[in-house]
């Protein structure tokens, strides 16, 4: 079934509401609702979300859209409009309609089988430190298993990361930290389309997200 022109719920929409309602995105995961399981599976699926990102509000919110995307066949920037309304997010339900005539970047969920082509750079050069900061602040509470398994950081130098994340937990710092140990030790070698490859490998391992890393080298739609 086809969506009706000015339904297709946007990457625009999707950032307005992690920059302005971020706090409050449990409460819009039960107004959506996330999924059709009930009370006590919405709750399921925030304490899933909560687990897998615990440095960052912003992150939860986005991983939680996402979800309800992938969820729901049918979801419409009415429904979010509605949600937005019950909750009593007025302001934040005019902005994102007054979004709807945008539709140049729907936001298209990936399966984790799929494969993503790679973005329109340059990728035999060098990876920046700015393109790491950026996957370091979307990583989230997988960075160890990443660092892990993909960049071949060893336990004792993910524990050492792991210290910096103190005292608020914001697991950035360790993910940068571990990130620039992996670019040193690469040397030349640390290229945009190697590091690419790695972040593909954990996408396809289920537990990495393409919205992690894509922002990161300006991957269009």
């Amino acid at each position: 079934m086809s969506m009706a022109v000015g339904e297709k719920v946007t990457h625009k929409m999707v950032s307005h509401i992690e920059g302005t309602i971020a706090a409050d995105w449990q409460n819009l995961a039960y107004h959506l609702p996330l999924n059709d399981k009930g009370m006590i599976g919405v709750k399921n699926e925030i304490d899933n979300i909560e687990h897998s990102d615990r440095g960052s509000l912003v992150g939860q919110c986005k991983n939680m859209l996402i979800a309800w995307l992938k969820n729901d066949e049918q979801a419409t920037v009415t429904k979010l409009v509605k949600a937005l309304r019950d909750m009593g997010k007025n302001r934040s339900a005019t902005e994102i309609e007054a979004m709807r005539e945008v539709q140049e970047d729907p936001v298209t969920v990936e399966s984790n089988s799929s494969t993503v082509a790679e973005p329109k750079i340059n990728m035999n050069r060098r990876v920046e430190d700015a393109e790491l900061s950026k996957i370091a602040g979307k990583i989230g509470t997988p960075w160890k298993r990443f660092a892990s398994e993909q960049l071949d950081i060893s336990q004792t130098e993910i524990s050492n990361a792991a210290q910096k994340m103190l005292p608020d937990m914001n697991t950035y710092n360790a993910a940068i930290d571990v990130f620039h140990l992996w670019k040193n030790r690469q040397g030349d070698k640390a290229t945009v389309k190697k590091l690419w490859d790695l972040l593909e490998n954990g996408r396809q391992g289920g537990y990495l997200s393409l919205d992690i890393y894509e922002h990161a080298f300006d991957v269009k739609k």
